[in-house]
């Protein structure tokens, strides 16, 4: 196992987490309950941190949480159910829940 990345925020380190599966990229979240005990521990040892599960993913690893903060822009698009609009990310309507064409 490897560590990936350390943050202050344990939603990020979820999120990360999450964008890695997603991705087919195991990945194990770690001091989920030690946000309490900084300040009484070192940061390094007591924030919230992502493991690799296979050490060789890294690299892909980096490579899907960057296109995950980095989008492609892309056109908008129109929901053909309810006419929404939504920017390029998204790949199904917010509003009534429709897929992307």
């Amino acid at each position: 196992m490897k560590l990936l990345l350390s943050t202050p925020s344990l939603v990020h380190a979820a999120h990360c987490q999450n964008v890695l599966l997603a991705a087919g990229i195991r990945a194990e979240l770690r001091n989920t309950w030690l946000s309490g005990a900084i300040g009484e521990i070192p940061f390094r040892e007591s924030a919230p941190q992502v493991w690799l599960v296979d050490d060789e993913m890294e690299t892909q690893a980096w490579a899907v949480l960057d296109a995950a903060a980095n989008p492609a822009p892309g056109p908008r698009w129109q929901c053909r159910h309810c006419h929404e609009w939504h920017e390029a990310q998204f790949g199904a309507c917010w509003h009534c829940g429709a897929a992307r064409d």
